[in-house]
C-alpha cells in the first residue's frame, strides 16, 4: 500500500491507498516545531484507525509546502515504517511537463493537483485549490502545466482582516442568508463569502479569455472551499482528495 502525505500551511494530510483506491484519510493540524516522534505518533494512530498495520506500508510519497518539516518526516518514515519517502520536486517523472520560468518554486501540492487533474480530465484544466492560499493551477491541451494565480486564502484574510481592524472579528465562513448584512457578523460573512466568490470567478474567466479555451475542465479542492464551488460559473467538480491522489500517481511513475 501507499501513504501519501501532504504537508500543507494550516494541516497535514495522511491518505493511504491500495492501488487506486483511498482507503482512509487523516487530517491534523500542521505544527511548526513538530518533532520525528510525534510525526511517527500521528501517522501510527491513523493507520490503527484505518484498521492496517504499519509494515502494510511500501511506499511512501511526499509532497510538502513547508519545507523545514521534510527532513522531519524523512526521519519519522525510517524509523516508523523503514522506508525512504518519495519527495515530490518538479524534477520527478510527471504526467505533466513543468513549462514555467523558475520549475524549482512551484510548489508540490500545485504540482499534484496538476498532475491528479490532467490524469483524470485532461486538459485543458484548472484547478483551484482552497487552502492558506487560493491557488488556480493551468494546463493545457498538450499537458503542459503553465502556471497559475495565487491569492489569500479566505480564513487567511479573514484573520488578516479581524487583526488589523479593531472592532472587526473573525467569523464562519459560509453562504450567508443573504448578501446585505443586517449585523456586522452577518456583514462580515457575505464580504467573505461573496467577495471570494467574485474573485474567484473573475479569475477564471480571465484565465480562460487569455488562454483562449474553448472548453475548459474547472475542478475545486482543499479543505476550505465553504460551498464556493456551488455558485461559481466555471467550477464543475470538487473533488476533496484531488492532492492526494495527485500524489499517489506521481509515487506510482517514479
Amino acid at each position: 500500500m501507499l501513504l501519501a502525505i501532504d504537508i500543507g500551511n494550516t494541516n497535514i494530510v495522511y491518505g493511504v491507498f491500495d492501488k487506486d483506491q483511498l482507503i482512509g484519510e487523516f487530517r491534523v493540524t500542521t505544527t511548526a516545531r513538530l518533532t520525528p516522534d510525534e510525526a511517527g505518533l500521528s501517522i501510527t494512530h491513523f493507520l490503527i484507525r484505518a484498521g492496517l498495520e504499519v509494515y502494510a506500508v511500501d511506499k511512501i510519497v511526499i509532497g510538502s509546502v513547508v519545507p523545514h518539516l521534510i527532513p522531519v518526516f524523512e526521519q519519522t518514515c525510517r524509523m516508523y515504517i523503514e522506508h525512504d519517502p518519495l519527495i515530490v520536486s518538479h524534477t520527478l517523472k510527471l504526467p505533466v511537463k513543468i513549462d514555467i520560468d523558475f520549475p524549482e518554486q512551484v510548489g508540490a501540492d500545485r504540482i499534484a493537483n496538476a498532475a491528479a487533474g490532467f490524469a483524470r480530465w485532461g486538459g485543458p484544466l484548472i484547478v483551484v485549490d482552497f487552502g492558506t492560499a487560493t491557488t488556480f493551477d493551468v494546463v493545457n491541451a498538450e499537458g503542459a502545466y503553465i502556471g497559475g494565480v495565487i491569492i489569500a486564502g479566505p480564513e487567511t484574510a479573514m484573520a488578516e482582516l479581524a487583526r488589523r481592524a479593531a472592532q472587526l472579528y473573525e467569523v464562519e465562513i459560509e453562504t450567508p442568508k443573504r448578501v446585505v448584512g443586517r449585523s456586522t457578523t452577518e456583514a462580515l460573512q457575505s464580504g467573505a463569502f461573496y467577495g471570494l466568490l467574485g474573485q474567484v470567478d473573475f479569475i477564471l474567466g480571465k484565465i480562460i479569455a487569455e488562454q483562449k479555451f474553448e472548453k475548459c475542465k474547472v475542478v475545486a479542492t482543499g479543505g476550505l472551499a465553504y460551498g464556493i464551488e456551488k455558485h461559481s460559473k466555471y467550477i464543475t467538480d470538487v473533488v476533496p482528495s484531488l492532492t492526494l491522489e495527485g500524489l499517489r500517481i506521481i509515487g506510482e511513475g517514479n
